[in-house]
């Protein structure tokens, strides 16, 4: 979970959302001492006060403006940014398992996609074979013979 809070939250928002006023340079007064010129620098996936030495990554950030621990501070992140992330720990099985899972739903909706892509092509050809000039019925037939062959031996086994 910390992976993913680090990749889809950055500094700035962190800094934004907690009512840190960042300026356009990423400069910042830090909340972490007393101070009237802003040495907090914000970078994209860190910060660095000058002042008082604080540094870290968006997660340490919130635990010591909130002081929490990291595991608290990344809860919090993931309520407060609506992320949704999982709080239980997978073993690296079960994500395995997960990543071909998502595989194998994208492979049967794109196989869904294609099937209905030819039913309905099925069906246009069977209303256009009934007006269809002479030269333009044996088209259709070849088409209406290879999706018939299609569902027989893609579909149904």
């Amino acid at each position: 979970m910390f992976e993913e809070i680090k990749e889809m939250v950055s500094m700035r928002d962190a800094a934004d959302r907690y009512g840190i006023s960042v300026s356009r340079g990423g400069f910042a007064c830090c909340p972490f001492h007393e101070e009237k010129t802003a040495s907090l620098k914000i970078y994209d996936k860190s910060f660095y006060c000058f002042g008082c030495g604080a540094g870290g990554d968006v997660i340490s950030f919130v635990a010591k403006l909130f002081s929490l621990g990291n595991s608290q501070a990344a809860l919090r992140i993931n309520e407060d940014f609506g992320l949704c992330l999982s709080t239980k720990r997978a073993p690296a099985a079960s994500l395995e398992y997960q990543r071909r899972r998502r595989q194998q739903e994208r492979e049967k909706q794109k196989f869904r996609e294609e099937y209905l892509s030819k039913c309905r092509r099925f069906r246009s050809l069977n209303k256009e074979l009934e007006t269809a000039k002479d030269f333009r019925r044996a088209e259709i037939m070849a088409e209406i013979e290879y999706l018939d062959y299609y569902f027989e031996n893609t579909c149904w086994r």
